[in-house]
């Protein structure tokens, strides 16, 4: 961050000071700061056995054993 970056992000948090209070402000800062941010979860969604095979990723089950049965 740069000197006239920094000029400038202080202007904008003074102007919040002077709209809203020292208190407010820096509690929402301490409150933004502090926050743990939840991972966005990756959505599954059911692929078809076939696309599952054709993009290299291995079956979702185990297909049954064909020679069970005879045992």
């Amino acid at each position: 961050m740069t000197l006239i970056e920094r000029d400038h992000l202080l202007a904008h948090i003074q102007d919040l000071i002077t709209d809203h209070g020292t208190v407010r402000v820096l509690g929402q800062i301490l409150k933004l700061k502090l926050m743990r941010r939840k991972p966005k979860r990756a959505i599954r969604l059911p692929m078809n056995p076939h696309i599952h095979r054709d993009i290299g990723l291995p079956p979702a089950h185990k297909p049954p054993d064909p020679y069970k049965f005879l045992l």
